[in-house]
């Protein structure tokens, strides 16, 4: 079990997935992270689940750099998964967790520390993006990665 605090994403508006998409996939995310890591957080505006230990995040924007920036003050290192990426597997969490990496497909899963904060303070006042913030990429089988953006998405 790795000792370094996951935080799981689920905060998003889910603007094109027309409902809260977090509902379908916080117990899948939040169980297969407990089996890797010591400590898990849902990370939102609001504690929206009961039952679950959250982080309230406390800007107003919609964006995942700024509750990367919030736990990344907080707790100096961690690691961060999207609610929406239900298909992660364990052992990719585990790889990703010790080789201090994120996937390069996509950016957002994997570990980030205090050392980014420079670089996050960059993106954040720029385009938003995180792809640049961590350097060290490792490619994941892209279906494993697939984002559920729209309920199309869930066919695939």
């Amino acid at each position: 079990m790795i000792n370094l605090p996951c935080f799981i994403l689920v905060g998003g508006k889910s603007s094109r997935f027309k409902k809260d998409k977090s509902k379908l996939f916080y117990k899948i995310q939040y169980k297969k992270s407990k089996k890797v890591f010591k400590n898990v957080y849902l990370v939102a505006k609001y504690k929206k689940f009961k039952n679950y230990p959250f982080f309230i995040e406390k800007s107003k924007i919609y964006a995942p750099i700024f509750a990367l920036e919030e736990v990344i003050k907080k707790y100096k290192k961690v690691f961060i998964l999207s609610v929406d990426t239900p298909l992660v597997k364990e052992k990719t969490l585990l790889k990703l967790a010790k080789q201090k990496a994120t996937t390069l497909n996509n950016p957002l899963i994997g570990y980030y520390d205090y050392t980014m904060l420079k670089k996050l303070n960059f993106y954040k006042r720029s385009d938003l993006k995180i792809k640049l913030i961590n350097k060290k990429k490792i490619k994941i089988n892209k279906k494993e990665l697939l984002n559920i953006n729209r309920v199309s998405d869930l066919k695939n």
